[in-house]
């Protein structure tokens, strides 16, 4: 079974109580690069199964005291049941019916033609193989979906490495670090989801949007009476809630110094107590957290306790800015279109080349979610058909400076060709090369900027410098990456 692409070779199993088939068919299969084992009853057969994965069963219907389709029932119930094919005397072919019903892949009618039988096997595993792909992945759009740790360039791919080994400690402290919008709740949801700790409950706090003493209550409980309003029951506070799996404090830059001391505690004994409480909980949790803030900056300014700071940063992994990875702007942006045109119910089939390019070139200081809320408003903006330059906001493309000045007498004309083609030409290409290609800031350069009220009057916009790269043939950009979005 030759470019099949399975974990190692298929595995099949031949039940047959007339060894002349058994030993046929496995010289039969041995030749096409699957490994054959036999049985010459389904005791037999269960047991082999018990012990190993098979892939196809090759199955007596008339095997004496197998009970017929009952055992092919019974095959087909076990974890990760093989594929059943049975093996039918002639004249029985008017069971197919009721062999589908009881789970079976095909019926092969006897005597056994070395052509059907091979067909009906590399149906099968193909079928098995597709099956398996995709299997793997709509689990991966699963993880897709529920972290957004989406991207092709170098730094989300060490990023997602970095989760990889990060997730192969399941107690071991993390800190996250990035700049706000870069995912930073997405990725510690993402080493959740990769470690053993996955079946337990993932449970988030921002640290910053409550007061001290409501945090302390929120994260270790309280009991009866502990303060003024508190419950006559007393309440389980969120370590109680994560027990099991990973409990998430975001923006730890900003907790108070007095709970810095009790969340060292807990760090340190692995228990907590409730407020008000005598008894030490055990706390059965990994602790992930995360700042916008450098927390040796802060240690060293007295504003975070040092040994705080040591003891979470055991592990760190840092969200790259979106800016340094730019390769990933474009699938992102297909990435989030598809989200709102789903749940718009509109029919919104991607981005022009203009809308592309300025995306591409903005430096996004608000990082993926920036992206995510632009795309928002594009999807909402745009009827229908593909995302262009007037769905987007007025990107700058970046503050202009002294190094983007064109000096007067930069152009020169060659031979005797001074039409206003070949300067304009010239034109366009010094300003391109002056602003590294950045079609934002060469628009305005060469006055194509829709903000001004002489670009409207004129009725020219950025559209028209692309144009002009076209009639021109200017070219690409040098060494400018591409990312195909289907």
């Amino acid at each position: 079974m030759k470019n099949l692409n399975f974990p190692g070779l298929p595995r099949i199993l031949v039940v047959d109580d007339e060894e002349a088939i058994r030993e046929g068919l496995r010289s039969l299969l041995q030749g096409e690069s699957v490994a054959v084992e036999t049985a010459d009853g389904l005791d037999v057969a269960l047991a082999r199964i018990e012990q190993r994965t098979f892939d196809v069963v090759l199955f007596d219907v008339h095997l004496q005291g197998a009970g017929g389709f009952e055992a092919v029932s019974r095959l087909r119930r076990r974890a990760s049941p093989p594929d059943v094919i049975l093996l039918a005397g002639y004249g029985t072919q008017a069971n197919t019916v009721e062999a589908m019903r009881s789970g079976a892949f095909d019926v092969i009618e006897k005597p056994i033609h070395r052509d059907r039988v091979m067909a009906t096997i590399r149906r099968c595993l193909e079928m098995r193989q597709a099956s398996r792909e995709l299997a793997w992945a709509q689990e991966r759009l699963r993880d897709v979906t529920s972290t957004e740790v989406l991207g092709l360039s170098a730094p989300v791919r060490a990023l997602e490495q970095r989760i990889e080994e990060v997730a192969q400690s399941p107690d071991t402290t993390v800190l996250i670090v990035g700049e706000r919008g870069t995912g930073k709740e997405l990725v510690a949801r993402r080493i959740h989801e990769s470690s053993v700790r996955r079946h337990g409950p993932f449970v988030t706090v921002n640290c910053a949007a409550q007061t001290e003493n409501l945090l302390e209550s929120e994260l270790f409980g309280h009991e009866a009476g502990a303060f003024t309003n508190a419950g006559r029951d007393g309440k389980d506070g969120l370590f109680a809630l994560a027990a099991g799996g990973t409990l998430f404090l975001d923006e730890i830059g900003d907790m108070g110094k007095a709970l810095q001391a009790k969340l060292l505690r807990v760090l340190q004994e692995r228990t907590f107590r409730r407020v008000g409480g005598v008894r030490d909980i055990a706390a059965d949790v990994r602790i992930v957290v995360a700042s916008t803030k450098d927390l040796k900056k802060e240690a060293e300014a007295g504003r975070f306790r040092e040994d705080l700071f040591f003891r979470l940063n055991v592990m760190t992994v840092e969200t790259p800015a979106l800016r340094t990875r730019a390769q990933d702007v474009p699938l992102l942006a297909h990435f989030f279109l598809d989200q709102f045109a789903r749940h718009m119910g509109k029919n919104l089939t991607g981005f022009t080349e203009e809308a592309t390019e300025t995306l591409c070139e903005y430096e996004w200081p608000g990082n993926v979610r920036e992206l995510r809320n632009v795309i928002e408003r594009a999807a909402i903006a745009c009827p229908l058909g593909m995302i262009d330059e007037c769905h987007l906001p007025a990107f700058s493309g970046g503050p202009l400076d002294g190094s983007d000045e064109i000096a007067r007498n930069v152009i020169v004309l060659n031979g005797t060709d001074c039409s206003i083609r070949t300067l304009e030409g010239q034109l366009v290409r010094k300003v391109l090369e002056s602003t590294n290609w950045n079609i934002s800031r060469a628009a305005s350069l060469l006055g194509i900027n829709r903000t001004t009220e002489a670009a409207r009057a004129l009725g020219i916009d950025r559209t028209t410098l692309y144009n002009k790269i076209r009639v021109y043939e200017i070219g690409q950009r040098p060494g400018r990456e591409t990312v195909e979005v289907s």
